[in-house]
C-alpha cells in the first residue's frame, strides 16, 4: 500500500483478497455447471474452466507485480483515473454521465476536485486512453474502488471474447481442440499482457469477438441482430483504443469472406479470372473504407501512417526509461517503398523477438522463452510441411488464410512501429493466437495427408475448405455450390 497524490490512500486490503476468492468460487460453480451440461456435446468445454482461471490468475499476477514491485505503470495510472471517475459517480452523477458520454475537455475537467481526485493528465487528455477509463469506471464502481477486484472482474469478462474465438476455430477443426486451446487460452504473453487493466485486454477480446461474429454472420449464417451488434461494438472498441489493429483486421476479413465465395466455384477458368479481380477489388474497397474512417484512425490514417511510424520509432528510441531495451530495423526514408523494404526484418521481429538472449528482465525472459518456442514451432511446421504444401493449406482454408495473413501483416506493423522490446511483447498479442492456430492446422493437415497416402488413399486438400469438420460432413469447396453431399474416399 502506498500514497498517491490527489487520489488518497490506495491499497489492497485483506477484504479485497477474500472478496476476490469468493467471486472466483462463484465463477467456478457457475462455469462448472455450464461445462457439465455442454461437455458431452461439445468436448472443448473441458478447457472452459482451465482457460478462465488461467486468464484471471494471469491478470492478478500481472497486477500484483506492478502494484507492489514496480509501484506504477500504465495499469496503475488507468486504475487511479478510473477511481476518480468512480468517486465522481457517487458525488456528482450528472458530472459523471457528462464525462462518460461527453468530451474529455479542459472545461469538463472541472467536475473533478480534491474529493474525487484527478485523472492523470496523459490519461485524461488522450481520448483513446480515456475511452478505456470510461469503459473501466462502471467496473470500478461495482468493485468498490478495489484494484484487485476490478482486475479479476475485467479478466473474467474479457475471457468471453477469447472463448468465443476458440470455439469458432474448434468448430472447423474439432480434433485440434487441445492444440487450439494452447493457441487461444494458454499462451503466456496473452494471459499476462491481455488480462489486466490495460488497453490490450480490451483490444484482444474485441479482435476475438470480431472474428467470432464474422464467422457466425457470413459462414454459419446465424445470430442475426445479436452478432451484428457484437460486430459493431467490437469494431468500435478497436477503433477507439487501437485503430491500427483495424487497419490490418478489416482487409483480411474482407478477403476471408469473399475469397471463399470465389474458391467454391466449380469452373476453374472463372476462378482464375475472378481471383485477381477479387484481390484488386478488395484492396480498393479496403482503401476506400479506411479513408472514410480517417477521423477515427487519427494519426494512423493512411496519409499520416509513415510520419506516425517515423515519429513513434524515434520517440521509443529516445525514451530514457527503456535504456538499451530496443532494436533497430534501419532508417525509414519516408516513402512507402522504403517502408515495405523493411518487411522481412520488421515481420520477423514482430513474430519472434525479443530473443532469449535479448531479454533484460525476468518478464522479458519469459517472453523470450515463448518466442523461442514459437520460432521452433514455425520452423518445424514449415520444414515438415514443405513450402508448397504449407502455402497450399494456407490458401485452401479461408479462416486459416485470414488468421495467417493477419498474423504476418500485424507482425510487420508492430515490428516497424515498435522498436522497444517491452512494448513489442505487449502490442503483438492479438496475432499470437491466430498465428499459432494456423501453424497447428498446417501441421495437422500434413499429418493427415501422409497418413492417407500411406494407406493408399487420395488426399484432396480442396475438400477441407470448411476445415476437417466440413470434410466429415461431406463438404467440399468444389461442391459447395450444389449443397452438402457425401464423398467417398478414392484409392490412388
Amino acid at each position: 500500500m502506498f500514497h498517491v497524490e490527489y487520489h488518497g490512500y490506495v491499497g489492497i486490503d485483506y477484504w479485497e483478497y477474500l472478496l476476490s476468492l469468493a467471486y472466483l468460487l462463484v465463477l467456478y460453480l457457475y462455469f462448472a455447471r455450464v461445462k457439465n451440461l455442454r461437455i458431452k456435446k461439445d468436448p472443448e468445454y473441458a478447457y472452459l474452466i482451465w482457460g478462465l482461471f488461467a486468464k484471471v490468475l494471469g491478470g492478478v499476477f500481472f497486477s500484483l507485480i506492478y502494484f507492489y514491485y514496480y509501484k506504477g505503470g500504465d495499469t496503475i495510472a488507468y486504475f487511479y483515473s478510473a477511481v476518480s471517475m468512480s468517486k465522481l459517480a457517487k458525488l456528482d452523477p450528472v458530472g459523471y454521465l457528462t464525462l462518460l458520454f461527453g468530451e474529455n475537455s479542459v472545461e469538463n475537467r472541472r467536475f473533478f476536485n480534491m474529493d474525487t481526485g484527478f485523472p492523470f493528465g496523459y490519461v485524461y487528455f488522450d481520448h483513446r486512453t480515456f475511452f478505456v477509463i470510461r469503459c473501466l469506471s462502471p467496473l470500478v464502481v461495482l468493485a468498490m474502488d478495489s484494484y484487485l477486484i476490478t482486475t479479476v472482474v475485467l479478466a473474467s469478462l474479457s475471457y468471453m471474447g477469447i472463448w468465443k474465438a476458440y470455439r469458432t476455430f474448434v468448430s472447423y477443426f474439432p480434433e485440434l481442440r487441445r492444440e487450439l486451446a494452447i493457441a487461444f487460452l494458454f499462451m503466456p504473453s496473452c494471459i499476462f499482457w491481455g488480462s489486466a487493466i490495460l488497453k490490450d485486454t480490451f483490444t484482444l477480446s474485441a479482435v476475438c469477438l470480431w472474428i467470432h461474429a464474422i464467422d457466425e454472420l457470413f459462414y454459419k449464417r446465424r445470430g442475426g441482430f445479436l452478432q451484428m451488434l457484437v460486430l459493431v461494438l467490437s469494431a468500435f472498441v478497436i477503433l477507439m483504443v487501437k485503430p491500427y489493429i483495424f487497419i490490418v483486421l478489416f482487409p483480411v476479413t474482407l478477403l476471408w469472406v469473399f475469397y471463399f465465395r470465389v474458391m467454391r466455384l466449380r469452373n476453374a477458368m472463372v476462378k482464375f479470372v475472378l481471383l485477381p479481380v477479387l484481390l484488386v477489388g478488395l484492396f480498393a474497397a479496403s482503401i476506400a473504407v479506411l479513408q472514410r474512417l480517417e477521423s477515427s484512425l487519427g494519426k494512423f490514417s493512411l496519409d499520416k501512417a509513415i510520419t506516425t511510424i517515423e515519429v513513434t520509432q524515434m520517440d521509443m528510441k529516445r525514451s530514457e526509461q527503456y535504456g538499451e531495451n530496443y532494436f533497430d530495423i534501419g532508417e525509414i526514408d519516408g516513402t512507402w517503398t522504403g517502408l515495405l523494404s523493411k518487411f522481412p526484418v520488421a515481420t520477423s521481429a514482430g513474430l519472434f523477438r525479443p530473443f532469449l538472449w535479448e531479454s533484460r528482465s525476468v518478464v522479458m525472459a519469459l517472453g523470450g522463452l515463448e518466442n523461442l518456442w514459437l520460432l521452433s514451432l514455425a520452423l518445424l511446421t514449415f520444414l515438415r510441411a514443405g513450402p508448397v504444401f504449407f502455402l497450399r493449406v494456407i490458401g485452401s482454408i479461408p479462416i486459416i488464410l485470414m488468421a495467417f495473413l493477419f498474423a504476418i501483416l500485424f507482425a510487420f506493423l508492430v515490428g516497424v512501429t515498435t522498436p522497444n522490446f517491452g512494448a513489442l511483447v505487449r502490442f503483438k498479442i492479438p496475432l499470437i493466437p491466430l498465428f499459432v492456430a494456423a501453424l497447428y492446422v498446417v501441421r495437422h493437415m500434413r499429418g493427415t495427408a501422409r497418413s492417407m497416402l500411406a494407406q493408399g488413399l487420395h488426399f484432396d486438400l480442396s475438400s477441407y475448405g470448411m476445415g476437417t469438420a466440413g470434410k466429415a460432413e461431406g463438404f467440399s469447396m468444389k461442391g459447395a455450390g450444389s449443397g452438402m453431399r457425401n464423398k467417398t474416399k478414392t484409392r490412388r
